[in-house]
Order: structure tokens, then sequence, then C-alpha cells
């Protein structure tokens, strides 16, 4: 009986657990996302995103270039609408591109 409390104590604690690594339910506006990240880190990146829901790699002369995307993150400006995609390029471990897209990622 002394580990139900424990078992119902980590029951709690992990569904917040596992929201921690997800990005946040509810989209950004356009302008105050690219703001916030615009040069940023990309340890800040995952920290206040989490993981992307796909990542791609390319190399190039300047060293590897990682494209991290995440699904239905941030609303057209002006617009409830929301852009199917967010691309966020990584070059030497700092952001140094922003794009969203409603085309299908290749």
């Amino acid at each position: 009986m002394k580990s139900l409390p424990l078992l119902l104590t980590l029951l709690l604690f992990i569904p917040s657990l596992t929201l921690a690594e997800t990005h946040t339910d509810k989209p950004y506006d356009e302008m105050p996302f690219l703001k916030q990240f615009a040069g940023k880190t990309a340890e800040y990146v995952r920290q206040e995103l989490g993981k992307p829901d796909s990542i791609a790699k390319k190399e190039n002369t300047s060293g590897t270039i990682e494209f991290w995307v995440y699904n239905n993150l941030v609303k057209q400006a002006n617009s409830e609408k929301i852009y199917r995609y967010t691309q966020i390029g990584i070059v030497n471990n700092y952001v140094e591109t922003l794009g969203h897209t409603n085309r299908e990622m290749k």
C-alpha cells in the first residue's frame, strides 16, 4: 500500500514529461515568432519548441545545414489560418533561416 501514493504521483508527472518534448498546441503569430527565433541557438529552439517533426541535413562548403520542420506551428499574418509547415535552418548551431509554407515538404 505504501507504493500506491508513489505510483499515483508518477502517473501525474508522466503526462507533463511527454508534453515537454512536443511544441506548443497554440500556434504562434507570424511576426512575433520570427522575432523570437531569428538568430537564436539550436538549443534555444529545441527548448522552446520541442523536438522537430522532421529534420533534413545538407552538406555544403560551409558545413552541415540542418532544416528542422515543425507542423502547424505558426499562424499566417493577419489571419487565423495556420501554415502547414515551418522550416528553421540551423547553421553552425544558430538559426540562419526561418520560413513557412503550405506546400508539401520534399
